[in-house]
């Protein structure tokens, strides 16, 4: 495999340790100069960013295991034949997925059809590089070699009737000389598995029968609700995780909730679960897994047509991340939150610092 990515200002082994070392993935700004790279396609063949110079780049991070990003495969294949008819404008994806193999990664863009090159960036560095995080993500590059969009597809990855079809909007805007109206948006879907990441961290699925007595009651919760929602027990300290079944690190941290329920339920903790799954999929994943969790505290399922209108009321600097916990105290005031799997350590830490008040 060939890889090279080089930056403006920054020699390209600087930005590779950067990332590998501190684990940071950088904050492209729309408008600046993407960083150029090479990687070499499934079947070997090299592609460097500047060959496509003066044509606009469709570029998305892709994953062959994220459910995620298998509902947009098709969504996906139909927009690299779309625009690849256009000599302007060319589709690439991008793997950066350490815990998928180059047999898997095949096997699936035979399987969906995926005949646009995916190139393979199995250390990251791309991904850090552009600062993805999820799958699907994709930015979009024009003639110039300038980021001109970033972000997700459209605002649901079940189709529905009522959709903001995000990436195509920044494309025809684009294409028609015209400034992108909206061009940050927020990627919804699976973390990218970096190498070294534990075990904990990838994408396993959701499994287990439901357990005897357990009801795994949920209810809908609109975003307009949110806030009554926190403080309808006044006077308790809550914890909200937002969550997925569709999230490997979700599924990995969730019996730890619900033996820190169990620890602090009786203390003036009031646990709660927000699942980002859409409302088809209620009833035959995330009851079921709810169950077989065993979880005694209150569920929500988010009911929204575009997953914004939550982020925007939670916290307008959360970027979507999942999981994701939010502490507040005993008046209803964000003390503290946290984005990825928690630590049990801290979150306990802030727990008792808010019931000591």
């Amino acid at each position: 495999m060939m890889m090279r990515i080089e930056r403006a200002g920054l020699p390209a082994i600087a930005l590779m340790l950067l990332s590998t070392i501190v684990g940071v993935a950088t904050t492209l700004p729309i408008g600046g100069a993407a960083p150029d790279f090479t990687l070499s396609d499934l079947d070997g063949r090299s592609h460097a960013l500047r060959d496509y110079r003066g044509r606009n780049v469709i570029l998305t991070f892709t994953a062959a295991k994220c459910p995620i990003s298998k509902a947009y495969h098709e969504r996906i294949r139909l927009l690299a034949r779309e625009f690849g008819q256009r000599p302007d404008t060319v589709l690439l994806a991008i793997n950066s997925s350490a815990d998928e193999s180059l047999a898997e990664i095949r096997e699936s863009a035979e399987r969906n059809g995926l005949d646009f090159p995916i190139l393979r960036d199995e250390q990251g560095a791309i991904a850090d590089a552009f600062g993805a995080e999820r799958t699907p993500a994709v930015y979009v590059i024009d003639a110039a070699g300038r980021l001109r969009y970033r972000g997700r597809i459209d605002s649901s990855h079940i189709p529905r009737r009522e959709m903001r079809h995000d990436l195509r909007e920044a494309l025809r805007e684009m294409l028609a000389g015209q400034p992108v109206t909206v061009a940050e948006t927020v990627a919804m879907g699976c973390p990218i598995v970096r190498q070294g990441a534990s075990s904990a961290t990838r994408i396993t699925p959701a499994t287990g029968t439901a357990s005897s007595g357990q009801t795994g009651e949920v209810r809908l919760l609109k975003p307009a609700a949110y806030r009554k929602m926190i403080s309808a027990v006044p006077g308790k300290v809550v914890i909200v995780n937002f969550w997925a079944t569709w999230c490997g690190p979700c599924v990995a941290e969730f019996p730890e909730l619900v033996r820190l329920d169990e620890l602090f339920r009786d203390r003036g903790v009031r646990f709660v679960g927000i699942s980002a799954d859409d409302v088809a999929d209620l009833r035959e994943k995330v009851v079921p897994f709810l169950r077989a969790q065993r979880v005694q505290y209150e569920n929500y399922l988010q009911e929204v047509d575009d997953p914004q209108e939550m982020i925007d009321v939670v916290d307008k600097e959360w970027p979507g991340t999942l999981p994701a916990t939010f502490v507040y105290d005993q008046t209803g005031r964000l003390r503290f939150q946290r984005l990825g799997i928690i630590d049990r350590e801290t979150l306990v830490t802030e727990i008792e610092k808010l019931l000591k008040k």
